[in-house]
């Protein structure tokens, strides 16, 4: 894979509601390094996230460059969930599912607690996915982390796994969670590659070169480092996807190609885990 010239590291967010206009934690930011641009950009709704992203990936393809874009939530879930959701085991089958399920307006009021009901319906024990806002019981949508044994899938990724602190894809609320983050992510992922078509894979579900390379990762992994970067009053959501970008913008292309090949071609990866001193060795 040829060098990459631009890295966009994003933070995304599962709010219901706009966040304010004052810069504020749990929120959507988004870092670029690019040729003469070193910017981190807050995003109160997840369209002005989605209509940036795409100005600057269509912006970088004008000029011939190539974009490493990297998101803060699961791009897959445990073998075997993708066949029992879709009749298919392949993770762009799940993408097109919840895209056509989601809804998700320019305020950011969605339906993802409905769609996780919708989701466990199917199933005859409570769960997979669970937990929920006190005051606010989603049909079918358990309060309490259900047991898991009886599902046709584990509970966990294989990487969640080995990733120190990360959650289960399918706790939807509370500290660590990250469940509804996919669920409104997943479909924005599968707008961008119904956009650009074969000029966009997905790694490690998709081998070919392209110009944008979409990967999954964990700001967690450099936890340690980011937090010694942190800038004084700055954001910790921002100090992530800052120090994310600028690690992965530095490394050498061939380090880079090998990490972002790595892992399960059903389940996905952390792009960059078990790398870690690789990436703080690049930041200098």
């Amino acid at each position: 894979m040829s060098k990459l010239d631009t890295v966009i590291m994003v933070d995304w967010s599962a709010r219901s509601t706009p966040s304010p206009r004052r810069r504020t934690k749990d929120a959507i930011y988004l870092a670029e390094v690019s040729p003469g641009l070193r910017c981190v950009s807050y995003c109160r709704t997840r369209e002005a996230a989605e209509r940036l992203l795409i100005a600057r990936l269509d912006a970088a393809l004008a000029e011939g460059r190539r974009v490493l874009a990297g998101f803060d939530f699961p791009f897959g879930y445990p073998r075997g969930f993708a066949e029992a959701l879709t009749g298919k085991a392949d993770v762009f089958a799940v993408w097109d599912w919840l895209s056509a399920a989601v809804t998700d307006d320019a305020r950011n009021a969605n339906n993802r607690l409905e769609v996780a009901g919708w989701i466990n319906a199917r199933f005859p024990q409570p769960g997979p996915f669970w937990s929920h806002p006190v005051g606010k019981i989603p049909d079918h949508v358990p309060f309490r982390k259900p047991a898991h044994e009886s599902f046709p899938f584990a509970e966990r990724r294989r990487v969640e796994t080995v990733a120190r602190g990360a959650s289960t894809c399918f706790q939807l609320y509370g500290n660590g969670a990250v469940a509804s983050q996919a669920l409104l992510g997943l479909p924005m992922l599968h707008r961008l590659r119904q956009c650009y078509g074969p000029a966009l894979a997905v790694r490690p579900f998709e081998a070919q070169d392209a110009p944008i390379v979409l990967a999954e990762v964990y700001p967690s992994i450099l936890s340690a480092e980011i937090r010694r970067r942190q800038r004084p009053g700055e954001i910790l959501d921002a100090a992530q996807v800052r120090v994310l970008a600028a690690g992965f913008a530095r490394l050498e292309a061939g380090c880079l190609d090998r990490m972002l090949r790595e892992g399960d071609a059903e389940e996905g990866w952390i792009a960059g885990l078990h790398h870690e001193a690789a990436l703080v060795a690049a930041l200098g």
